[in-house]
């Protein structure tokens, strides 16, 4: 396959994506949901008159609004002479005073009565936003311009000025967090931009590729593909849960790291190369609705300073591995033409049976733009989410951080489920048997006990159940925490 060639670019840096403390699961989303509608209600967001105070504000707010035109958009590029470890390392608070992020917090935070100016000041900006249609790169300016602005204007309020730097970083992902909350239905996926068409015909056209396996891609078909694959593939599937480019990004960074995983279990820490194959396939696998719009949402809204860091690079993987599909055809793979085409046009007569009352789209995806889809629509652009020269380039300069970050303690493979996985404060000790006049509560934990050891019993099969057992009880059923310390007996009876 001509891929495998290319070299995955990842940064060994830690990110503060890695410590959400948000549970990944609907239940979770629905509560965030409930919290920021009981902030917008404290706060008098909706529907309430501006006072004599938050005119004066909103004098300062006008100015985002009045240079827009002044400037473009700023947004990081994520071309290869930025993988600049030392300025990364540079940009981040160290390790040593690291807190998790806690979204709950920030929002007691806004709710008392000293950020009472800054809630006026975020008041006024959402209605100033609502007074009419901004094209995408006046949305991206003045969002930008806003956070820049609120930041300052936080960081000289009493309850965020004497906050160390790890502490007002978290407040900041936390504003940034409400603020894209709030904007979300006007700025993902918007009407100016053909996000919408490009989601249907990838999505369209990963349906017809859905026949390709691994060895299409040239990936080494293990016993262990199977769990870690689906482990990634509903990391991935996740993103469309979240209305926050942070959180969105967290998903694609564990998906990312699933898939490192496996390389590591599998391979040990000369398998880097098989990072991307891997990702394309988890992508076909998914099928991910509204793909290209949620890599664009976060690429055009997501913090500069987080774009620049390891999680950016993930992010330019997933393009590079959405431009590699979109353009794939026979010689992209390990496949002979008459086999290609063969399964294509199968595929395709399937789609029409499970489908009849489908259309398929205004585009009428035929086998010829399944194959081009740069050539389905005249209004669809040529050029991919990333361009292909500085892909290349990029991937053949990152081979040298993946080859690092195979190298690294196991430990790390388990942090990055800290993320959107509960943590051992957030979650109790779960029981190793069943108990005599369970409540419901006890009996969803067994059930969520005994549902996360058969994934690592799927995950693990040279490990004997009973150690997977101890092992899951003894970090409290933290999945995640599991997983590390399996991978880490795994390795050890490999190289025994």
């Amino acid at each position: 396959m001509t891929l495998m060639n290319q070299k995955v670019t990842v940064n060994n840096n830690n990110t503060k994506d890695d410590n959400d403390n948000n549970n990944n699961n609907n239940t979770n989303y629905k509560e965030m949901e409930t919290l920021t509608e009981e902030f917008d209600e404290k706060a008098n967001f909706i529907h309430e008159p501006l006072d004599d105070e938050e005119h004066s504000n909103n004098k300062e707010v006008e100015n985002i609004f009045s240079q827009v035109n002044n400037h473009e958009a700023r947004r990081p590029s994520l071309a290869p002479n930025q993988l600049d470890t030392q300025q990364e390392e540079q940009q981040k608070p160290t390790q040593q005073t690291e807190i998790p992020f806690d979204f709950n917090r920030f929002l007691e935070q806004m709710k008392s009565r000293n950020a009472k100016p800054i809630t006026r000041y975020f008041k006024s900006f959402l209605q100033a936003f609502d007074r009419r249609p901004w094209t995408v790169n006046e949305q991206i300016k003045i969002i930008q311009d806003f956070l820049d602005f609120i930041y300052v204007k936080m960081r000289e309020n009493e309850i965020w000025k004497d906050m160390s730097e790890q502490e007002f970083f978290n407040a900041k992902e936390g504003m940034e967090k409400l603020v894209m909350n709030r904007l979300y239905y006007a700025t993902f996926c918007p009407s100016t931009t053909d996000d919408k068409e490009r989601d249907d015909l990838l999505y369209q056209k990963i349906s017809i590729f859905r026949w390709i396996r691994e060895r299409h891609l040239d990936i080494p078909e293990t016993e262990h593909n199977e769990a870690f694959l689906t482990f990634a593939e509903s990391e991935l599937l996740k993103m469309n849960n979240y209305k926050a480019p942070r959180d969105k990004l967290i998903c694609i960074l564990n998906c990312c790291k699933v898939i490192f995983g496996l390389i590591k279990h599998v391979e040990g820490e000369g398998g880097a190369d098989k990072f991307l194959p891997i990702l394309i396939y988890v992508i076909i696998r998914a099928n991910p609705p509204r793909l290209v719009s949620n890599t664009q949402y976060i690429y055009r809204f997501r913090s500069i300073d987080q774009l620049q860091a390891e999680a950016g690079y993930y992010l330019t993987n997933l393009m590079g591995a959405i431009a590699f599909i979109e353009t794939m055809e026979a010689k992209s793979l390990s496949i002979t033409k008459e086999e290609f085409d063969s399964n294509i046009e199968q595929t395709m007569n399937e789609l029409k049976m499970e489908r009849p009352s489908i259309s398929l789209n205004k585009q009428q995806v035929s086998y010829e733009n399944a194959l081009h889809p740069s050539r389905s629509s005249p209004r669809l652009p040529t050029q991919g989410l990333l361009d292909s020269s500085k892909a290349v380039a990029f991937l053949e300069k990152g081979s040298l951080l993946a080859q690092k970050t195979m190298q690294r303690p196991l430990s790390f493979v388990g942090k990055i489920f800290q993320g959107l996985t509960p943590t051992e404060e957030s979650r109790p000790p779960l029981p190793p048997r069943p108990m005599t006049d369970q409540g419901p509560m006890q009996r969803e934990q067994k059930e969520q006990f005994e549902q996360d050891l058969q994934t690592l019993q799927t995950m693990f099969p040279n490990i004997d159940p009973s150690v997977c057992c101890l092992v899951l009880n003894a970090n409290h059923g933290v999945l995640a925490h599991s997983i590390e310390n399996l991978l880490e007996i795994s390795n050890q009876q490999h190289h025994r």
